[in-house]
Order: structure tokens, then sequence, then C-alpha cells
């Protein structure tokens, strides 16, 4: 029996108040100025190309669905747009609805399409993002669905686990073992969820901050499962995972920073899961701030431009074009800090 976790629906007055602010995008500034312009265009190309391939459904991609779906929700939220207004509105309300319709009745999203707890953690993360303008038809459903949502990430957390495994997550909601890159997302959940008014117990965000501190490597950056083997993505999402629950002075998070700086070539040159690194280093220069934000992000960029297709994809990475789209897109609209998540 799922035990519901309440959302009351007044904590949403100032997220629905974001959709009155899709006019002045363009004003949107970073700690280095203006959004680039030749990044507005990219972005809007990418926006273009994810709107022709939405299928009949509402969803995108194919092998993880639920998780390409997620992504590109977020990416038409991330430059501005709403659901159920403007150009992309209805494509934003139809991949809500695509995503409704992945939930199991257990809660869990990733039994669709063979998913797993990666597409569970971004569809939470994406419903919690809309959940506050989305109509209020549409919205107890949502909020519903949250609710289920949670109730699997924290029932996942709270199986008993090794010392080493401990307050994490991984591939499936009943394993006993975690990595850095699946507790990532979960956290982002939280931190959405907590967002939207959800009452997240105390001990699962101390459980979840705990484990991902203990995947820091001496000399700065982040581990997938143990002590050993830094690398860029796992290292980005180290820290902006420490940051968003609310843990940005840790030593570990600066270290991790540090680690970024130094190993900075390797971010955006390819490789395995290139999307996925070049998404979290985003996010973790951005929480980073400073000196960490203007280098990062002028490496992040200058390797993503020059990927783009004329079409306004970026081609196949670790999953598919959709997926490899939604999360260049994320990665270059941190500036505009419309997505309440990823807010420092």
């Amino acid at each position: 029996m799922l035990r519901p976790v309440i959302l009351p629906a007044t904590v949403f007055a100032l997220l629905a108040a974001l959709t009155s602010i899709t006019s002045v995008a363009r004003a949107q500034e970073d700690e280095g100025g203006a959004v680039p312009r030749k990044v507005e265009t990219a972005v809007d190309n990418g926006l273009e190309y994810l709107a022709k391939v939405q299928q009949g459904d509402g969803r995108w991609g194919s092998a993880h669905a639920p998780a390409s779906t997620g992504l590109a929700v977020m990416a038409f939220m991330a430059r501005g747009h709403v659901p159920g207004q403007g150009p992309y509105g209805e494509n934003i309300n139809k991949g809500i609805e695509a995503l409704l319709k992945f939930q199991a009745g257990n809660g869990y999203f990733g039994g669709a399409s063979g998913g797993s707890m990666y597409d569970h953690g971004i569809c939470t993360v994406a419903l919690c993002e809309t959940y506050g303008m989305v109509d209020e038809t549409t919205q107890p459903r949502v909020r519903t669905a949250i609710a289920k949502a949670v109730r699997v990430i924290l029932d996942a957390q709270a199986i008993r686990k090794g010392a080493n495994d401990q307050g994490g997550w991984r591939y499936d909601p009943n394993t006993n073992q975690s990595d850095t890159s699946v507790s990532g997302w979960q956290l982002m959940a939280l931190r959405g969820a907590s967002n939207a008014g959800a009452n997240i117990p105390e001990n699962a965000i101390k459980d979840g901050i705990n484990y991902i501190k203990n995947r820091a490597v001496f000399g700065g950056g982040f581990s997938y499962t143990g002590s050993n083997g830094a690398n860029p993505a796992l290292t980005g999402t180290g820290v902006l995972a420490l940051s968003l629950m609310g843990q940005p002075n840790m030593p570990e998070v600066r270290a991790g920073g540090d680690f970024l700086m130094k190993n900075i070539a390797q971010i955006g040159a390819g490789g395995g899961h290139y999307y996925y690194s070049v998404y979290y280093c985003s996010q973790a220069a951005w929480q980073l701030g400073g000196n960490y934000w203007t280098v990062i992000n002028r490496q992040i960029t200058d390797s993503l431009l020059p990927r783009q297709r004329a079409n306004g994809s970026w081609p196949q990475g670790e999953s598919d074009e959709t997926y490899a789209t939604a999360m260049a897109i994320l990665a270059l609209t941190v500036p505009y800090r419309y997505l309440p998540i990823y807010q420092r």
C-alpha cells in the first residue's frame, strides 16, 4: 500500500507565477553577461526539432521513452515555455500526459519500455517542475503521480543495504546496491518534490547526502560506487546533488569543482556518456559559480554548438537523438534559470 506524500496546492502560487515570465527570456543574464545569440539560436533550433519528432501519444524517444520524454518537457520549460501557452504549449501538455501514462499503478515510471530508476527519477523531476504551471484539471493528477513516485524513491532507499551502499539507489527499486549516477537523479527528484511542498523525511535527505559524500575521492572528484575512479560526469553529479541538497559549502563540493577545472579538457571531449557529462558539469558549474562557471560553461558551449546538425538535433549519444538533443539544450539553458530545481 502506498503511503501518500501530501502536496498542498497553496504552496504553488509562487511557481504558478512563473507562467507570466516567458516574455522576458531575453532579459535573463548569467554572470558573464547576456546569453550569446548563437546559443539562443542553437537552443531554439533544438526545440523546433523536438517539436517535430514528438510522437502522436506525446512521448519522445524509444528504448528509454520515459526518460527522453521527461527531459524533452524540461528542455522546453528551461527556455521559458510553459504548458498550454505559446508555440510549444501543446507539445508540453502532450508530454505531461505521456509521463502520466508511463507511471504504473505502484508509482514506478521505470517499468515502461525497459526503463529503470533513471527513468523514474527523471520523470519525477519533470512532473515536479511542471506542477505549478499546469491547469487546475491536470494539477490533481500530477500531484498524485508525484506522491506515488516519491514513495517509490523513499521505499527503494530504505531497503537494507551494506555500509557502502546505504542511502543511495541503483537501477532497480528493489536492489540492495547503489551508485552515484542513479542516486543523483533520485536526490534531484526529492529536491523537486520538496520545492513543490512535499514533506520529505529528514533522514532520507541526510542518508542521501552521506551516500554522495562517501563517493568523494581523495584529491577531488566523485566516483561511481567506490572511493576511486573519479571522472567529470560523476563529479558533476556529486557537486550538483550536494548543492541541491543544501550542502554547497561542503569541502567535497569545492574539491569537486577544482577537479573539474583540472580536468577541463575532458569535459565535452566526446567519448562515452558525452551528453550526460556536459549536462551535469554545466549544472554543477552553475552551482559553483564564479570562475568555475565561466571556464566550464565556455568549454561546454564550444563543444556543443559545432555538434548540432542542420535540422536542430544533436547526434545520437548514449541513448537516442531526442535524449541527446534535450540534454544538450538543458546544458545550454542554465543561465535562463527558469526551472526551479536548478536555482542556487
